[in-house]
């Protein structure tokens, strides 16, 4: 009976969550030898550890993205993290991809947290940096920099200026916000330092 019980758990959990964490299943009473027995028998896929899909459900691209981005807080579902948004972003060159921003690649993954985040994970890094929710967009069910708050990263990462100037006019063309880049730009350039990894930026704006 736990059996058949623990395969509805299952399916309800993945066509919620689409990816979903183990801490997310303990949540919904699916021990870890239920997760590794579905991996087993072909009914779950496991991403990455601690995270799984589906087995013959789509999928995209972004699947290691979701999870490891529900991983840094994996027993809450996103929901409820997009109800109240811990501050945890996916920004610079990964949120450029997501939103065809220039030239970058999705992965390696950046993220940006405003508390110290250490990870053994070699394809994702994380920068503490505060992050006003005015700034973010929800995408695919993650929250991402918003276009001006992406190329504001892309300095301070010390990205290539010239994918960072590409960025920008890809971004120009969508409909960027230049008032609020102009602002995000002034917020990160009160230091000697910090104008001049903004320079990519200034340059754009006064012309």
């Amino acid at each position: 009976m736990k059996y058949f019980s623990n395969i509805t758990a299952i399916s309800e959990l993945s066509e919620s969550e689409g990816v979903f964490t183990t801490a997310q299943a303990a949540r919904m009473d699916i021990s870890r030898d239920a997760l590794a027995h579905s991996c087993r028998v072909g009914r779950l896929e496991r991403i990455c550890h601690g995270a799984y899909r589906m087995s013959g459900t789509q999928r995209r691209d972004t699947d290691e993205l979701n999870a490891l981005w529900k991983l840094t807080n994996p027993s809450l579902c996103a929901w409820e993290r997009k109800r109240q948004w811990d501050g945890i972003a996916v920004s610079g060159t990964t949120a450029a991809n997501l939103q065809q921003m220039g030239d970058f690649y999705l992965s390696p993954y950046r993220m940006t947290a405003p508390t110290r985040i250490n990870t053994r994970n070699e394809s994702l890094s994380f920068a503490k940096r505060e992050i006003a929710e005015q700034d973010i967009v929800w995408l695919d069910g993650l929250p991402v920099t918003k276009p001006e708050r992406t190329l504001v990263d892309l300095c301070l990462d010390c990205e290539d200026p010239s994918l960072i100037i590409d960025a920008y006019h890809d971004a120009l063309k969508r409909g960027l916000d230049t008032q609020r880049l102009k602002d995000l730009v002034k917020e990160n350039s009160k230091t000697a330092k910090r104008r001049e990894l903004m320079m990519p930026l200034l340059m754009v704006l006064n012309d």
